[in-house]
């Protein structure tokens, strides 16, 4: 008899015993729960590689992947539960997923499988390691020390809120209050950045892409970054919004900002100028992705994806998904793809 089941007959037919305590399992000890019903289960991140793959993360560990395009899921197994919010693929095989607890998860088989590269119980260390082996006392290597110390002293509650691989060996995930890691071996080893952006007041970093030649990050009220490759550091652009921004896409000639209250902007010139895009809602834009042609979707709160003209200049077409929010949103060989509390699941295009 277990000891569950000891108590239980100990405490039957007694009025004051009290019910069994049961231990609490921290997310980063318990393996994701494996379910037929997680396709449609909630789903904070989506990866796409244009054609029939598809990977979606979400709450308690749940990655899921297509080979057709969307048509058949199968749920991967984790050593974790921790939520996932993002994914991304530098290649058809090697992806990364970050989320809660710190955690940055890699795959070298397309999404099939995963492994934990890092999470919060080791990152405070690794900082404070890092930023003591660095000489000088500058105020910004300070600042970040004593963050370094912070992250130690919390544990894992700061969570990774995006992931960028700008080939199959360099890359950066980054996260709330300007939690920000590098790495140029495919994450072997992970790197602070926390000392280099230009973020003093610690704002939370939301996405981060490459659009044309440039590295750009969006975040919390209104923060605009982008890597400036000689001093290998993240300088300020000047925002055209104070509100928080959720994402960005783009291409060549192209960049797209977004976020609440459905504010976007459009600059032509690598951030350095920035137009008003009138998207007609009032709804927050949580996602955004390119489409072949050039032309950009944009994704609500309220249910609707956006489709700009091929120019960028303005909002073409509104397609109804429905009432529930739209988390991400990809194209795939089927047609588009969303994610959001529902699951994941095509979208008509009407």
């Amino acid at each position: 008899m277990n000891a569950v089941l000891k108590v239980l007959a100990l405490c039957a037919g007694t009025w004051g015993c009290a019910a069994p305590a049961f231990a609490f399992t921290d997310p980063l000890d318990q393996p994701a729960m494996l379910s037929e019903r997680a396709p449609g289960s909630p789903l904070y991140g989506l990866a796409s590689d244009g054609r029939q793959r598809i990977v979606a993360v979400g709450p308690r560990g749940h990655i899921l992947h297509s080979e057709d395009g969307g048509r058949h899921f199968t749920q991967s197994p984790l050593p974790l539960s921790s939520d996932l919010v993002a994914v991304y693929f530098a290649s058809p095989a090697l992806g990364w997923a970050v989320g809660h607890d710190g955690v940055i998860l890699h795959s070298a088989d397309g999404g099939q499988n995963w492994e934990r590269q890092l999470d919060g119980r080791q990152i405070g260390d690794l900082a404070v390691r890092y930023y003591a082996s660095l000489p000088g006392d500058s105020e910004a290597l300070e600042r970040a020390r004593e963050y370094a110390q912070g992250l130690q002293k919390d544990g894992p509650v700061r969570p990774f809120l995006d992931v960028y691989f700008e080939n199959e060996q360099e890359g950066w995930a980054v996260g709330a209050y300007n939690l920000i890691l590098h790495t140029t071996d495919g994450g072997k080893r992970w790197v602070p950045w926390m000392e280099r952006t230009e973020n003093p007041d610690e704002y939370s970093l939301h996405a981060i892409r490459k659009i044309g030649g440039q590295i750009y990050i969006a975040g919390e009220l209104g923060l605009l970054l982008r890597l400036d490759r000689e001093q290998q550091r993240f300088i300020q652009l000047d925002s055209p919004y104070a509100g928080s921004f959720f994402g960005l896409t783009g291409r060549q000639g192209l960049l797209v900002v977004f976020g609440l209250r459905g504010n976007a902007y459009v600059s032509r010139d690598e951030g350095e100028s920035w137009s008003k895009l009138d998207t007609g809602t009032s709804d927050s834009i949580n996602a955004g992705n390119m489409l072949a042609d050039g032309s950009f979707m944009l994704a609500t709160n309220g249910g609707e994806v956006l489709v700009s003209n091929k120019g960028g200049d303005s909002i073409a077409k509104r397609l109804s998904s429905g009432r529930a929010p739209v988390y991400g949103v990809n194209m795939t060989s089927s047609g588009i793809v969303i994610i959001g509390p529902n699951g994941v699941r095509p979208l008509a295009q009407q």
